[in-house]
């Protein structure tokens, strides 16, 4: 095989698998929190200790880098 036929085979490859995650394996959550910003965060609520967090913002982004 040449390396622009490897280089074909492979992009499609991630590219399939990059859809197939995004539309049947993550979950809502994942979904609209990926896409959260500053200006559209998303509130989330845990449904059993009732924490509410917020994701997409800039401070909440320093925190994760922080505490991780």
């Amino acid at each position: 095989m040449h390396r622009p036929d490897v280089f074909a085979a492979l992009l499609g490859l991630t590219r399939a698998g990059s859809k197939i995650g995004d539309f049947w394996v993550q979950d809502d959550f994942c979904a609209r929190v990926k896409g959260a910003s500053d200006n559209h965060p998303v509130t989330y609520e845990d449904p059993q200790t009732k924490e509410k967090t917020t994701h997409g913002t800039a401070d909440g982004r320093r925190r994760a880098c922080t505490t991780a």
